[in-house]
């Protein structure tokens, strides 16, 4: 079968997907592309036109000049609703000195390149990096080393999280980079002019922005704290597929019985390995909702899958008999090996009690120039809620305990929930400001 056909099958499987995406492509290139703005005079953004990068020579010396300098922005271009694993189209690199383009789709061996993103003598600028350095982890089986995340850092700035590239470089070089350009046939050769132009953008300001972030997270006292959010992004358990612990994401599992539960997780396996087999995504093969109806109404029969709506008849065919042996294994779970959800519904007094302390959070955190959303959650505050309710006071290993999140606000939460101080709120230069003090 040729290239052509084999795409013309795999576009026909996931023709909602692909239409959406070939849509996008179209729009984006049939308007006349929006005159560049003049790039700053700025010892960090480089004025050089980016290079291609398609041969080994090339890529080798890309590299040692990254080596050279120390620091590098990076980004990634990719497709992911065509197959199974999300396929690298490109690779976007700039330093202070130049932008280049890493053809990825041109057999390139990049292990030396993955090399230098797990590398901790080397930093790597990301915006909203996580996906992009899933690479490394599958490739190498080592995680990203020395990462900082500007999206992750302007939240301790005083700046909103999660916040967008384009705005978040307006904000900080006042350099309007318009409108994104993320869904497009990123795997065309050659790229298009605007796809060049959107694809070096994606990094060119990167390593200022990072420069600007820095001198404000310095004076706030907050650069240790980014550096330590960061180091998460490293952890390879982020990169790490847990098939028996991830059917728990999937919307609706915690409105599921045990039993239902049981279920869920041997369909969602299946799911994997059928998925993985047909090189499609798992959410394009067979959607969610369809794991949570067969796992709610569990089917021990085959001839009952034709009654389920939203399975396709290509799945009920030829794996309609594995779906239901899954389905059998998770009814056969003993009881006691169930997993279960853990559902708390909030009585009145409760639900404004928690609402109460998360607000007491939320205003405490944006007092002190770090996003309420970075710190946590309601579902997190409910929690620690039902905690002092329980015991007094906090568990003293929570995660609001440790970390930057207990020199932010995990002292001062204790002694607030034990009735030892108060909090001050006050408002200067257009923000919020929180400061506490103790009860006499």
């Amino acid at each position: 079968m040729s290239d052509a056909s084999e795409l013309t099958r795999q576009q026909a499987k996931r023709r909602p997907r692909f239409d959406y995406r070939n849509q996008s492509h179209l729009s984006a290139h049939a308007g006349k592309l929006a005159p560049a703005q003049p790039i700053p005079d700025h010892p960090l953004i480089p004025k050089t036109a980016p290079a291609m990068i398609s041969s080994p020579d090339g890529l080798m010396e890309l590299i040692d000049h990254i080596r050279s300098v120390g620091r590098f922005a990076y980004d990634s271009e990719f497709i992911g609703e065509m197959s199974y694993l999300p396929k690298l189209c490109l690779i976007q690199v700039a330093t202070a000195q130049r932008v280049a383009l890493v053809d990825s789709l041109a057999e390139l061996d990049l292990t030396e390149f993955w090399k230098l993103i797990a590398d901790a003598s080397i930093e790597k600028v990301v915006h909203c990096g996580q996906q992009d350095l899933e690479p490394i982890f599958r490739h190498l089986s080592q995680p990203p080393a020395r990462v900082f995340d500007t999206q992750v850092a302007a939240g301790f700035i005083g700046l909103a999280y999660p916040v967008g590239l384009s705005k978040l470089v307006r904000e900080l070089t006042g350099v309007h980079l318009g409108k994104g350009f993320t869904f497009t046939h990123w795997d065309q050769r050659p790229l298009s002019n605007v796809q060049i132009r959107y694809a070096a953008d994606d990094v060119r300001y990167l390593p200022a922005v990072r420069e600007a972030i820095g001198k404000r997270l310095e004076a706030l006292g907050h650069l240790g704290w980014v550096e330590e959010e960061c180091a998460g992004l490293c952890d390879p358990s982020l990169y790490r597929m847990d098939e028996a612990a991830d059917f728990m994401r999937i919307r609706g599992a915690n409105a599921l019985s045990p039993q239902g539960l049981a279920v869920l997780r041997e369909l969602y396996v299946w799911r994997e390995s059928a998925a993985r087999a047909q090189d499609s995504p798992p959410r394009s093969y067979l959607r969610d909702e369809v794991l949570v109806e067969l796992s709610r109404k569990p089917l021990t029969a085959v001839e009952g899958l034709s009654k389920v709506r939203g399975l396709p008849r290509p799945v009920e065919i030829s794996e309609g008999v594995n779906m239901v042996a899954a389905t059998q294994r998770g009814l056969a779970v003993l009881e006691a090996q169930r997993p279960a959800a853990k559902q708390t519904e909030e009585t009145p007094t409760e639900r404004f009690g928690i609402d109460s302390l998360w607000a007491m959070v939320q205003a405490w955190c944006a007092g002190q120039g770090v996003d309420p959303a970075l710190v946590s959650s309601r579902q997190e505050i409910a929690r620690l809620y039902r905690e002092v309710g329980a015991q007094g006071s906090p568990a003293e290993d929570g995660r609001l305990m440790r970390g930057w999140r207990g020199q932010l606000i995990g002292k001062r939460l204790r002694e607030f929930l034990g009735g030892g101080s108060f909090i001050q709120l006050g408002w200067k230069k257009g923000a919020l400001r929180s400061s506490n003090g103790m009860r006499g």
